[in-house]
């Protein structure tokens, strides 16, 4: 094999893999903004309405809870949002799930 034939096969090869790993490396995350607030959830559809209807309960409750219990509830309120929507449930339900702990879905769900 000449010089030139094994430089254009690894050439050939090398935009393969680079195809491949920008094919993969799709972001697995969105960050959605509502009123301020910055949210990180899973990259597909449908989260900005769960997000517009959680932000007023996230602002009005859970950043000013004066104790324990009110904050409880303010979690509650979130829950039962995200528990609504069916792209929100399957990640809530995972989440709960003891064999299923991925650091992307923990930050939606942090409210305390």
């Amino acid at each position: 094999m000449s010089k030139f034939n094994l430089i254009s096969f690894v050439i050939c090869v090398y935009f393969i893999v680079l195809q491949l790993t920008i094919i993969e490396c799709r972001p697995r995350t969105q960050k959605i903004v509502v009123h301020g607030h910055e949210w990180t959830v899973p990259n597909e559809p449908g989260w900005k309405e769960i997000l517009d209807e959680a932000e007023p309960i996230r602002r009005k409750y859970l950043t000013d809870c004066a104790s324990s219990r009110e904050c409880r509830l303010a979690a509650e309120r979130l829950r039962d949002i995200f528990l609504k929507y069916p792209v929100s449930a399957k990640y809530y339900d995972d989440f709960l799930d003891s064999d299923y702990r991925s650091s992307d879905i923990d930050s939606i769900f942090k409210w305390g």
